[in-house]
Parts: structure tokens; C-alpha cells; sequence
């Protein structure tokens, strides 16, 4: 979906909001520590709903951050795109797009995953939350000047 139809059908304008942002950053890393205390190795649809569901308050809060509340999820990729092109190649996007299916579909259907999921898809996953970490701790130490 293009940002231009996001703004106008599933994107609010709000206050840009750098305290939310920073509250998100905190969730997601958290969330990331539980992940590695816990492991769940044995449902790695659980694992996958975790990493996802970081991703996307790594992504909420550089919404946040810009003014903006996203009531879809594939918005969220839509903004990284239009805001920060360069910060994800296409086949980290177009992976992030498989994985927010991929979530929806464990959470509404019930779906299963293969046993090598993770185990094939952990290190994309890792570069990915890698990298939308350090564009919010650089997005929020900007703000907070």
C-alpha cells in the first residue's frame, strides 16, 4: 500500500509525540529481553508473534515520533518506505510484509509454522530488529535536543 493511501484511509495526524516513542522503544526492547530470557523454542509461533510484535512498536514509535497513529499494520511498512527508504533493503521489506501475513495469520487462524522456521529465517529477523533499533535510539536522541 502507497503512504499517500495510508494518509488518507488508515493514518491519523497527532502531535508528534517523542514520549510515546521513547515509552514503545522501552516495550519492544523489553520485549526482545523476554524473548531471549524465555526462548520457546517449542512454539515458534509464539516466538515469531513476539518478534513481530516488536517490529511493530519499533515502527509505532517512529510514527510517533513523525506525528503520526497507524491503524494498519502494513501502513507501518508503508511509512518506513516513504520516511525511511534507505534504512531497509527490499528483501528486509518485502520479508517484514511475509512476516506481518505470516502473524496475522498465527493470530487469527491459528496457523502453524515449520519446526525451521526460525531457525532459517532468525538471522533476518536479528538484522532487521538490529537496525530499527538504532534508527529509533538515533531518531529519539534527535528529538530529545
Amino acid at each position: 500500500m502507497r503512504w499517500e493511501d495510508c494518509i488518507e484511509y488508515k493514518v491519523k495526524k497527532i502531535k508528534p509525540n517523542p514520549e510515546q516513542a521513547t515509552s514503545l522503544f522501552h516495550l519492544a526492547t523489553r520485549r526482545l529481553e523476554s524473548i531471549e530470557k524465555r526462548g520457546d523454542e517449542e512454539f515458534p509461533q509464539l516466538l515469531v508473534e513476539s518478534y513481530y510484535e516488536a517490529i511493530k512498536e519499533l515502527l509505532s514509535a517512529l510514527l510517533a515520533l513523525h506525528g503520526y497513529k497507524s491503524y494498519s499494520h502494513e501502513c507501518l511498512l508503508s511509512f518506513l518506505s516513504a520516511f525511511y527508504p534507505t534504512t531497509l533493503d527490499s528483501v528486509q521489506m518485502h520479508f517484514l510484509d511475509e512476516m506481518r501475513k505470516l502473524r496475522s495469520d498465527i493470530q487469527y487462524r491459528g496457523r502453524e509454522i515449520a519446526e525451521d522456521y526460525l531457525e532459517r529465517n532468525l538471522p533476518l529477523i536479528e538484522e532487521i530488529l538490529d537496525i530499527l533499533l538504532v534508527t529509533v535510539e538515533k531518531e529519539l536522541r534527535k528529538k530529545s535536543r
